[in-house]
């Protein structure tokens, strides 16, 4: 079925490129949104389409429709990738929100480890070790729309790889396997991937690999970002983050330990409280 329209759309990018329902069809199915209701979001969105709309006017007015008319987790979920990048300008965020669903999948992390190189010394975003596995992983955060990570992060990402390897194996021997990955929150481009398979660098992308991407780990975890608890001003949520709280989880292990009623009202922990139970599960 051809779904191109003759209505085209504005990318963060800046690009333009005609809507395809197709696309936007798969972007809800990955939330769990059904098709029926895919179908009617659909719908809906196209009564609004205007040449020259942009991604993110699209996106406002899907999350829209979603709010009123979808189950309230599709309607979170569908916001994940705008709140990651609201985590930001910093990327440390980002680097405890990778550490922490790694975790869930059972490695042991840290992250900000500083490392000792044959040439020089290293700090790793975040170190994660699993039976006689280590992986050295970079966090390429972005914070702004229509970035793809290009090929020279995974040039540094390797390079950095091979310096502490040798290291390692020196210091340590061969009983342990040192491998590297580069993590990031949008997509990567083509050269990327190329490299990677060449090489042997572990690519965890937004949305690849299938199934697997950051999104995907995310969602499967219930580690949704605070960014998503839309009811909390932003200049309270930059205090939660510099306090080291970026997940909805950690959000409710410091109002349970009372760490947070500094920062927050009466009223704003109940607000969170009922957020965090139809945001992710804790």
């Amino acid at each position: 079925m051809i779904t191109l329209s003759p209505i085209t759309i504005t990318k963060a990018s800046g690009e333009q490129e005609h809507f395809d329902e197709s696309k936007l069809v798969k972007s809800l199915a990955t939330t769990g949104v059904s098709m029926d209701v895919a179908s009617q979001t659909v719908d809906y969105l196209k009564r609004h389409l205007k040449t020259g709309i942009t991604t993110k006017d699209i996106h406002d007015h899907v999350a829209e429709y979603l709010k009123e008319n979808a189950p309230v987790n599709n309607y979170y979920n569908y916001g994940l990738k705008r709140a990651i990048m609201d985590l930001g300008p910093s990327g440390h965020p980002f680097e405890t929100i990778v550490a922490d669903v790694l975790t869930e999948y059972g490695y042991k992390t840290e992250v900000g480890v500083i490392v000792l190189g044959k040439c020089v010394t290293h700090e790793i975003d975040v170190v994660a070790k699993k039976e006689y596995k280590e992986f050295f992983i970079e966090c390429k955060f972005h914070n702004s729309a229509g970035v793809k990570t290009d090929v020279q992060v995974a040039l540094y990402t390797y390079a950095r790889y091979l310096d502490i390897k040798s290291a390692m194996e020196q210091n340590h021997g061969i009983k342990i396997s040192y491998y590297p990955w580069l993590i990031t929150n949008t997509k990567v481009t083509s050269e990327v991937v190329d490299y990677a398979k060449c090489v042997g660098l572990e690519i965890t992308s937004w949305l690849t690999p299938d199934r697997h991407g950051m999104s995907d780990l995310i969602m499967a975890a219930g580690l949704h970002p605070i960014t998503l608890a839309y009811h909390i001003p932003r200049f309270k949520m930059n205090q939660l983050l510099e306090r080291g709280i970026v997940s909805c989880a950690r959000l409710k292990k410091a109002i349970d330990d009372n760490l947070v009623s500094d920062i927050l009202t009466k009223n704003e922990i109940s607000q969170t409280r009922q957020n965090i139970q139809a945001i992710c599960k804790v």
